[in-house]
């Protein structure tokens, strides 16, 4: 290698790679198109004015044209993207350059220059291979998911996510991805440049249906997928976290299709996995095959030209029948009851009440959808271009639920979830000479989701048992649920061009129109304190139920529901200055107004009687207009970022940039203030019963409040000076092209919360307990005395506005293609988030309540974020052989590579849903422990196994006091509190394979092919029955979160040493003594390899 070859030295970039790593560590909407732009000299490097540029988009004849300034400078922009393309730059006196196989990619400026020479008559032709790859030619950090990746990466359920994964700063959380340590609720999906995010925002997924398990489309429509982390153009909006944009096929001159059927079933599942088999002492002979089931898809897409050039449609339609088993092998309950009581109960519950609550061993969860697309593009003339879409979403959903090692569930404790959505976009292309161009979109979407429950009406039932829990019973939170959408969007961005600048006038508009009809546990919902309690009729400990005061309709049909109009509106200015072929800068400024143009209820004795009297214990108080949205707020999002290329050859590249990105809100948060504002919607609980609370089977028959009064229950307040989430974000990258078709990158993103949400129960009395704080040890966390400040109401839950946070990411990737059709990438992040409440719910009731703390849900304790990315490497490798000509017998070969730390967890105290006395929801536990320096430090009491053997408190301590020291995070915090996820989840490898196999033949001068695929998730558990093992936090009985609990909160009692007062803890310690695997639960379906089967015709 010659020494001049790299155009940076050595010491450079190491200097230069310490400015990034320190870097790191201090401190528009939908797009659907590609933009080429570039400088016309001639052979003096002299700019040439008034050449001609003509780019053509082979497949479909779409033809754009435009001039160079007098600075030699052209800018083509709103193209249809997609390759080949076609570029041709002339001059009349000069020689003319062809570039071919030229690729736009969805929201990237392709960057091409040319040097014309002067009284050359012979046409230049350069062949552009592996543009695909090109690195920096966007400042902000972003992934783009090619038609290639789209058609090759393995998948089985064809979903987005499958295809997301491959940003590196991305994780999973659930049936969501978060990005850059980011909420997924902060995210933005835009299809064909419309929202298709559920605005609303009770799908993990974030996609409309989402909850019903069903993608929002056929992934065989869509072309390409942008993830962007950090756009510097002020035209993208509506996200803190990551903006997805996804353009969708089109019709070009030549009719094309493909029909495609794919197939999962019990023969394509691994028998369970050795690991887990071993753990929960099932003999290798009884390792077995799940349950009979089949899971379908059928399509067709067929696209082509009405008129050649000028007008073109492309169609898709999808069928699928998904029956997925969920598994349960009751061997693991930790629990106190055996199969033999549990179907006494059941039993019990058929003969007594005519209620069947279903199976409590394995189940399949059941989804039917349809899908439908069509799509017209229309190319006017060569100025302007129109696009018109609609796509059609059904589905149907059977959501059966079973046991853990922490929990029995019945399958009837289930949902039914029907749900259709319409979505609409038009679009229209415009330019105007060199000088002008115009984007405008329309869109619209209707959702309607109706979750319903599973079996007949009955009330849901929770029964404690042990180390374990037993439920029952209808869910509690579809009773009445029902969610109805509509949101149109506006979008147009004009651009001018002059000379060097490019200059952008945009706006975005969002208008929403919501009704959603909740009235959780409305059917009644028990817990009992044993199974015996239950079998004998003894009262509930405790019995939650919400009801309408509107009307006496219990379910859907209840008027209480919460109806209300909001739009977000957004204007925008940029300037995009290049500079030289080297240097461009992007600044701009964007202005986002999210207006709620509807008011709850008012509740007069709140505004006039009640806020007054809050308002002495809590200043936050005084921001509130009862009665009232919160106020209109500017969102002012200022942005820099910038491009510089450090050598003429353009083999490395600098980018970066710093600006503010802002979210949408999720709607179901302040839409809370139009269900629960004391008016709509009672509450009643054990509390509120004289004599305890009898179990009632009758739904029609439940509880009401026999104090009530008007206003009463759950109240939802924000703020008026409330903002949507916001955060300050920067990075730095550095992207170089190595020689032999090799591009590294590596890259900082650096992310400082402006506004984020937190929730107070303002109704929770501050004054301390007379029996507190705790005593007896080193943990003294404060006791409140459990009472309410304002007795109408059961808790007032104020949302407002918080700026502690921060996350950062550090990844470096590589990436190489090979001649031979070889080609892979690897990369490495690491990322960590900090946040004070984390926002990961729908309620805010729920969402106070998931506040991790040590003195109380008030006063929630700052830590590491649950969507913390950790450690995570990933990796691509694919391979192509081309058997034949034509590409007739293609093989293709991918392997994907994911290891990454499981979600970070806290360790929290079980059985400890309320140690600090606060009144609200209060039924979880989410009390951070303290760690004991020694034995003396903390109270532990025997007690008894589930075979009746008592297990001493020195055992207990002896095995508590080894998993301290085998924990590097406890060892080194003894005689504190942990802080919130503390620790990260074990660091777990995914596997997955996908190969294609293409059979080919040319008739009629047109290749038709059979193309037969095989997707494998779990590789590894393939190759080896005993790997592929997925590790999970166990959490708690009946609420599988990211918690585990330490050790178990039993009573207070009389502390001598404190005047004899009820203060002093005492636990019992259930856990090993040994920190790491053995600690966590194993999944059964997960950790075996699943495959997939398919073949489809392709013309």
């Amino acid at each position: 290698m010659k020494k001049n070859e790299f155009c940076i030295s050595l010491k450079a970039l190491w200097t230069l790679l310490a400015v990034i790593f320190m870097a790191s560590f201090s401190f528009g909407q939908g797009v659907t198109s590609g933009q080429l732009s570039g400088k016309i000299t001639d052979q003096n490097n002299q700019p040439i004015d008034g050449a001609v540029i003509q780019a053509i988009h082979i497949p479909s004849g779409t033809s754009y044209s435009t001039f160079t300034d007098p600075s030699g400078i052209y800018n083509i922009s709103n193209m249809r993207v997609g390759n080949p393309y076609r570029i041709v730059f002339s001059m009349i006196g000069y020689g003319s350059q062809q570039y071919d196989d030229v690729d736009i990619r969805l929201g990237e400026n392709k960057k091409l220059s040319a040097s014309l020479i002067e009284k050359v008559t012979e046409l230049s032709t350069v062949e552009v291979v592996g543009v695909s790859g090109n690195v920096g030619e966007t400042s902000g950090a972003g992934t783009q998911v090619t038609s290639e990746n789209i058609a090759n990466m393995p998948t089985l359920n064809r979903d987005i996510k499958d295809f997301t994964r491959l940003t590196p700063q991305s994780a999973s959380f659930g049936d969501a991805s978060s990005f850059a340590g980011t909420n997924n609720r902060y995210n933005a999906i835009y299809i064909d440049g419309a929202v298709n995010n559920d605005v609303f925002g009770l799908a993990a997924s974030g996609t409309n249906g989402g909850q019903t398990g069903i993608s929002p489309f056929s992934i065989d429509i869509i072309d390409q997928v942008q993830v962007i982390l950090s756009p510097y153009d002020v035209s993208y909006g509506g996200f803190a976290g990551a903006g997805i944009s996804a353009v969708t096929k089109s019709g070009t001159n030549r009719t094309e299709g493909t029909a495609y059927y794919f197939l999962q079933n019990e023969n394509l599942v691994g028998k369970t996995n050795k690991t887990y088999a071993e753990r929960y002492g099932i003999a290798d002979s009884a390792r077995a095959r799940v349950a009979d089931f089949t899971k379908s898809t059928y399509g067709a897409s067929l696209g082509g030209p009405i008129k050649k050039n000028k007008l073109f449609y492309f169609i898709n339609a999808e069928i699928q029948k998904d029956e997925t088993p969920i598994l349960f092998d009751y061997s693991t309950y930790k629990g106190n009851s055996d199969q033999t009581k549990v179907q006494e109960l059941k039993n019990k519950l058929i003969n007594d009440y005519g209620y069947d609550p279903g199976n409590f061993g394995n189940a399949s969860d059941d989804l039917d959808g349809l899908k439908l697309f069509g799509k017209i593009d229309w190319n006017i003339n060569n100025s302007n271009r129109l696009t018109l879409r609609h796509s059609y979403t059904k589905a149907e959903q059977y959501d059966r639920n079973v046991g853990s090692s922490s929990t029995i569930n019945f399958s009837n404790n289930g949902i039914y979830f029907p749900s259709t959505t319409n979505s609409s976009a038009l679009e229209l292309n415009s330019r105007f000479g060199s000088r002008f161009s115009n984007n405008l979109i329309l869109g619209y979407t209707n959702v309607n989701d109706d979750r319903d429950a599973i079996g007949n009406p009955f009330p849901y039932v929770r029964i404690r048992d042990g180390a374990g829990t037993i439920i029952f019973g209808t869910e509690e939170f579809s009773t009445a649920n029902v969610l109805d959408q509509k949101i149109f969007t506006l979008t147009d961005n004009f651009k001018i061009y002059r000379g060097k600048h490019t200059f952008t006038l945009g706006t975005h508009n969002e208008f929403y129109d919501i009704r959603n009809v909740f009235v959780g546990q409305n059917y009644g919902s028990y817990t009992f304190d044993s199974l015996s309690a239950f079998m004998n009729n003894l009262n509930a400990s405790v019995y939650n139920r919400s009801y309408s005061l509107v009307d006496n309709l219990t379910g859907d049909e209840t008027s209480a529901a919460a109806e209300f109009n909001a739009m977000q509106l957004g204007l925008y200015l940029q300037d995009e200055i290049t500079f030289n072929n080297r240097f461009s800068l992007t600044a701009g400024l964007r202005l986002d107004v999210p207006i709620i143009t509807s008011n709850p209820k008012l509740d007069t004795f709140l505004q006039n009687t009640a806020i007054s009297k809050i308002e002495t214990y809590y200043d936050k108080a005084k921001d509130v207009k009862v009665g009232n949205a919160p106020d209109a707020q500017l969102m002012w999002s200022p942005r820099l970022g910038f491009t510089y290329q450090l050598c003429e050859e353009a083999k490395h590249t600098l980018r970066g940039g710093i600006g503010v990105f802002t979210s949408r809100v999720p709607f179901v948060w302040p839409g809370g203030m139009f269900n629960n504002n004391g008016l709509t919607i009672g509450t009643v609980s054990q509390r509120d019963i004289p004599g305890g609370v009898k179990f009632e089977p009758g739904v029609e028959k439940q509880y009401t409040n026999p104090n009530f009064k008007v206003p009463s229950g759950s109240v939802d307040l924000f703020v008026s000076g409330f903002k949507y989430p916001q955060v300050l974000r920067s990075n730095l990258g550095l992207d170089i092209k190595l020689p032999g078709n090799a591009n590294l990158s590596i890259e900082g993103i650096l992310s400082k919360t402006l506004n984020n949400i937190v929730y107070t129960n303002i109704n929770s009395d501050t004054t301390k307990s007379a029996n507190g704080p705790w005593s007896g040890g080193g943990d003294d966390r404060i006791v409140y005395a459990n009472k309410s400040i304002v007795s109408n109401y059961s808790a007032i839950y104020l949302a407002s506005n918080t700026s502690k946070g921060s996350t950062y990411s550090i990844t470096s990737s590589l990436s190489k293609r090979f001649h031979n059709g070889l080609s892979g990438s690897v990369s490495y992040t690491f990322g960590d988030a900090f946040s004070l409440s984390d926002g990961s719910s729908s309620q805010n009731s729920s969402q106070w309540r998931g506040q991790v703390n040590v003195d109380g849900r008030n006063n929630p304790s700052f830590g590491r974020s649950d969507y913390a990315i950790g450690h995570r490497v990933m990796a691509n490798l694919g391979y192509v052989i081309n058997w034949a000509k034509k590409s007739l017998y293609n093989t293709s070969i991918t392997l994907f590579y994911d290891g990454h730390n499981n979600q970070a967890y806290s360790y929290l105290i079980d059985n400890a849903s309320n140690p600090n006395g606060e009144t609200g929801s209060t039924g979880r536990n989410r009390s951070l422990v303290y760690v004991p320096i020694d034995q003396n430090d903390i109270t532990l009491v025997d007690y008894k196994d589930a075979k009746g053997n008592t297990i001493s408190a020195a055992t207990q301590w002896d095995n508590l006091n080894k998993y301290i020291d085998s924990d590097p995070y406890l060892s080194k915090h003894r005689g504190e509190y942990v802080e919130k996820n503390s620790n990260f989840g074990l660091f777990t490898n995914y596997f997955d394979l996908a190969l294609r196999q293409d059979l080919g033949m040319k008739i009629n001068n047109r290749v038709h092919k059979l193309q037969f695929s095989f997707d494998v998730f779990n590789l590894a558990n393939l190759l080896n029955p005993k790997w592929g093992a997925r590790y999970f936090v166990p959490g708690f009985s009946g609420d599988q979160f990211n918690y585990y609990g330490l050790y178990r909160f039993e009573k207070l009692v009389a502390d001598p040493n404190n005047g004899n007062k009820v203060s002093k803890p005492t636990f019992s310690y259930r856990g090993g003594s040994e920190y790491g695997k053995e600690t966590q639960e194993i999944s059964n379906f997960s950790s075996r390899f699943q495959g997939r089967l398919g073949v489809r015709y392709i013309f």
